[in-house]
């Protein structure tokens, strides 16, 4: 079994091109395309369309995505859990968006280590895109998100409510004119725009979690920010509620691959909603 060609396939698949998955795998585009034509020929067939626009999985190379991230993620926890000491009888790979660590995921960290010192847990912060692909392709068990990939072989529940809504730290009767999108998933920012009549005039662009809330202080700009993330800065004075500006459903979620072990994922699930804000 050669679990380098199955990286590689699935990134191909993933990205929609050999060059992107070639930056993927950091590998150079003709390693690519010699680990797909080797991986076609052991198989007995294509895998692949190609053509100038990049690459598409063929009826097989469909088929064969659950094969193959099955088999990713079986070498992938097998070689995490040789290494493991004895005490560790089980294992979790956990992810969640980079805003969610200090308020609530730091604390719940805690919380499951003491309650089960047999699991052994890989945890890592990052981007909504990056946490929903990597959960996808068997890298990570279970992820914290808000805006989650709802998918046949991916379990999900409403973890907390939240709602995306407008503040400044600059003068409140110019916020139009400071306003400065974030970004906080695939729609939003589309209908926060429509709703507000919005352009892009500032020319930019924020995804950078809880870092946003301190270049809005640090700049004096306006732009829409998870209440449940800005609170502490709203009692503070140093933001400002945009008085009636629309506010935008914003929840939470947890979700998990269906060939995680049903008790272990009832018992995470269970130890995040002990820590996560009351609705």
């Amino acid at each position: 079994m050669d679990i380098t060609a199955f990286q590689t396939f699935l990134a191909a698949a993933a990205t929609g091109s050999f060059s992107g998955a070639s930056q993927r795998v950091n590998a150079s585009p003709s390693s690519v395309t010699e680990r797909i034509k080797q991986l076609e020929h052991r198989l007995g067939t294509k895998l692949f369309i190609r053509d100038k626009r990049g690459c598409q999985l063929t009826p097989a190379g469909e088929k064969f995505m659950g094969p193959a991230r099955q088999a990713v993620r079986a070498w992938e926890v097998a070689r995490y859990e040789v290494s493991l000491p004895e005490r560790f009888e089980r294992s979790l790979s956990f992810g969640g968006q980079y805003f969610l660590w200090d308020r609530l995921l730091l604390g719940w960290l805690d919380d499951v280590r003491e309650a089960a010192p047999d699991l052994a847990l890989r945890v890592t912060a990052g981007a909504w895109a990056r946490l929903n692909r990597d959960l996808a392709e068997g890298i990570l068990d279970m992820i914290v998100v808000h805006d989650p990939i709802f998918r046949r072989d991916i379990s999900a529940e409403r973890l907390f409510e939240d709602q995306l809504i407008l503040v400044t730290a600059g003068d409140p009767a110019r916020w139009r004119e400071d306003f400065v999108r974030v970004d906080w998933g695939r729609s939003l920012g589309l209908e926060i725009a429509a709703r507000l009549g919005l352009r892009p005039e500032s020319g930019l662009v924020l995804d950078l979690g809880q870092r946003s809330a301190r270049w809005l202080i640090t700049n004096g700009k306006s732009g829409y920010m998870p209440e449940y993330l800005v609170k502490p800065l709203l009692e503070s004075g140093k933001l400002t509620t945009i008085e009636n500006a629309p506010s935008f459903e914003f929840p939470a979620y947890v979700c998990w691959r269906e060939d995680v072990d049903p008790d272990l994922a009832k018992e995470v699930v269970e130890s995040l909603k002990r820590r996560s804000p009351a609705p």
